[in-house]
């Protein structure tokens, strides 16, 4: 099986709630990620629940929330043709006096078509990735949830 996967991590000042204030708020996603028009979610924020998003130069797609640890972290997936796509979002609290939380998100394609997606996508993954993360973590300090 063929695998894509690219992550980036960036220094917050926020809090785990306040981060989390933001994920979990996913028609907010827009106003952190510039990379998407909408997202709607047809539940509540916990496993299992499924959403669908439109990426600003795609398809709608077809989501599910995989997996959550709250204040923590959380995972969805969605299928493109042949390929699954997996994004993982962490909070990471500092570990000594000295260090600064972190959020790590990362993006994998796995599958047939995943060398041919990454292609496609992933460059614009790999170049608007980190704004989106420290529009986030700026956002959540603020709890700006303005739609841009």
């Amino acid at each position: 099986m063929f695998t894509w996967t690219y992550s980036e991590k960036v220094a917050t000042r926020a809090t785990p709630e306040q981060i989390w204030a933001m994920w979990q708020d996913a028609a907010s996603w827009p106003c952190w990620d510039s990379e998407l028009e909408w997202v709607r979610l047809e539940g509540e924020f916990i496993v299992g629940t499924v959403g669908r998003m439109k990426p600003t130069s795609g398809p709608e797609v077809k989501f599910l929330l995989s997996d959550i640890v709250p204040l923590r972290s959380f995972s969805d997936v969605a299928q493109l043709p042949l390929t699954r796509l997996a994004f993982d979002h962490e909070y990471i609290s500092p570990q000594g006096k000295d260090e600064t939380a972190q959020i790590c998100h990362s993006v994998t394609m796995s599958g047939l078509l995943a060398p041919v997606f990454g292609r496609l996508i992933g460059g614009k993954i790999k170049t608007h990735l980190r704004q989106a993360m420290q529009e986030l973590s700026q956002r959540a300090l603020t709890e700006d949830k303005t739609l841009r």
